[in-house]
């Protein structure tokens, strides 16, 4: 029914989860639902939004005459294609725009004073329901000002409802749209019709919500904050809602070769981990890759999963010093907390460890870049280097401590936050180009393959004097950094083959 048609917008994500939590939510309550997917993900040269798209966009939308159109804002990163996007649609389609999402959720005001009509904040799947049936004017539909965590304008003045509509047990929200029924993606001028999901290689879950840490530099603390009393800091699924999910994956995605666990932190509840090392195996068969920290890092854990296609870890470590750690970035392990993470982690038969740093950044000196060195010289190898900036997000801790320790003024900040999608993702890739600080980071980056160690260790006493050594190891280090990327992908391909033909003679042999 064309009057009970809700269209949902995903920005630069097709495996986009907001919108795929939504979308079964609202059918489930009796509401048709069209998704789009407009534009990749693009964090090396993304495109900023072209008319072509927009007018792509608004076409699908006229056919469908939605009486909702709901907008996933999860990041500031690609603000300037959202901006387009509620300018379009204002101009173009009568229909009232919903925001929700981790962006939105923050800053409601933004949106409300751009042109749309509501803002849900926090979990989404209740309250758009009852936007839903208070918009199609359905029976014993409620008033905004009965709907929990929605912001709207009345007589000119902003109005947030209390943060509600939270469930404990997150199992009750269902499982997301593995494949949405009424889909496009809309990328490089062009709409394709269908889940754009269907083809990819990987699929991505979560088995939680949420991050017991409180990491100066991300938002998911002061999400927290802004939660009811009562509801954790961590909601975690049950096995069986999760397995659930991947078996359809499984299904549906023909491609499929590994899962990604997109958790903050990999689920490891008393029980929880066997349960579910149990079920994957009989059901999945896959190889996965995990998010950890280095206290969470548990030997026992790892093995357990390792023995069921655990292939990648990927643990953020952010900073060698132990002040950058502490002060800055409010990260309270130890470096032997660190080393000894490493070291379980290599020792836990894990085949593949990537390790997340952010350095040259406006906090860190010289001597904290060299901890960083010598920090990564003693984790145990072998092991991934992802290196990158610190990005100044919206609504972070780290936001108000460089404003107050003079690093950046209000207005400076706001010009990098708010920045263009393009000038934002060149900040986080930026190398500097100070000469000292260019040559630490090209070091740190060689260490990470056994055969530039020797050069780059002879290095570090005077790296001046041997510039032109670390310039040649750090260009040898990119080509074998590729080459141990292919390498990495290759193993799942052929880890996932591996398994999934013995999963077929292990039934076979059943039967």
């Amino acid at each position: 029914m064309a009057e009970k048609r809700a269209v949902l917008i995903a920005f630069h994500n097709t495996k986009a989860l907001g919108v795929r939590y939504l979308e079964p939510a609202l059918r489930r309550h009796g509401y048709e639902v069209s998704t789009v997917f407009f534009k990749g993900f693009n964090s090396r040269s993304p495109r900023p939004v072209s008319k072509a798209e927009l007018d792509l966009l608004c076409g699908f939308i006229e056919e469908r005459r939605p009486f909702m159109i709901g907008l996933s804002v999860m990041s500031s990163m690609y603000l300037d294609t959202v901006n387009s996007v509620i300018d379009e649609l204002k101009n173009r389609i009568n229909a009232p725009i919903v925001c929700g999402g981790a962006f939105a959720t923050m800053f409601p005001d933004r949106f409300l004073e751009r042109g749309a009509e509501y803002v849900i904040r926090c979990d989404g799947e209740i309250p758009i329901q009852m936007l839903a049936d208070f918009l199609t004017n359905r029976d014993e539909a409620p008033l905004p000002a009965d709907i929990p965590s929605l912001c709207y304008t009345e007589d000119g003045y902003i109005v947030k409802n209390e943060i509600g509509g939270m469930l404990e047990d997150i199992d009750e929200y269902g499982i997301p749209a593995v494949e949405c029924e009424d889909a496009c993606y809309i990328e490089n001028d062009t709409l394709r019709t269908g889940d754009p999901q269907l083809s990819t290689m990987s699929y991505e879950v979560i088995a939680s919500r949420g991050c017991p840490f409180t990491c100066s530099y991300c938002c998911c603390v002061n999400l927290h904050r802004l939660h009811p009393k009562g509801i954790k800091p961590v909601r975690t699924r049950s096995v069986k809602s999760v397995i659930d999910e991947l078996v359809i994956a499984k299904h549906k995605l023909k491609k499929l070769v590994f899962i990604h666990f997109y958790d903050e932190i990999f689920p490891n509840l008393p029980g929880w981990v066997d349960e579910f090392v149990s079920e994957y195996k009989k059901k999945i068969n896959m190889p996965f890759t995990i998010w950890s920290h280095p206290k969470m890092i548990d030997g026992d854990v790892l093995k357990k999963l390792v023995s069921v296609g655990l292939s990648e870890v990927i643990m953020g470590i952010q900073s060698g010093s132990d002040h950058i750690r502490r002060d800055v970035f409010h990260r309270y392990e130890t470096r032997d907390d660190i080393i000894n993470a490493t070291k379980i982690i290599k020792e836990s038969g894990v085949a593949f460890a990537s390790y997340d740093f952010m350095l040259q950044h406006p906090f860190e000196t010289i001597d904290d870049l060299k901890d960083t060195y010598f920090l990564v010289k003693d984790m145990y190898m072998p092991f991934e280097l992802q290196l990158h900036g610190l990005n100044f997000l919206p609504g972070t801790d780290i936001v108000d401590m460089a404003i107050e320790t003079g690093l950046l003024t209000p207005e400076e900040m706001d010009a990098i936050m708010y920045a263009p999608m393009g000038e934002q993702f060149g900040a986080y890739w930026k190398r500097e180009d100070e000469r000292e600080s260019r040559l630490w980071y090209r070091m740190i980056y060689c260490l990470q393959f056994k055969q530039l160690r020797i050069k780059i260790e002879k290095c570090e006493n005077d790296p001046f004097a041997n510039e032109s050594v670390i310039d040649s190891c750090y260009k040898r280090a990119q080509s074998l950094a590729k080459l141990a990327y292919l390498r990495k992908k290759s193993s799942m391909v052929f880890k996932s083959k591996v398994l999934g033909d013995y999963g077929i003679k292990r039934n076979k042999k059943k039967n």
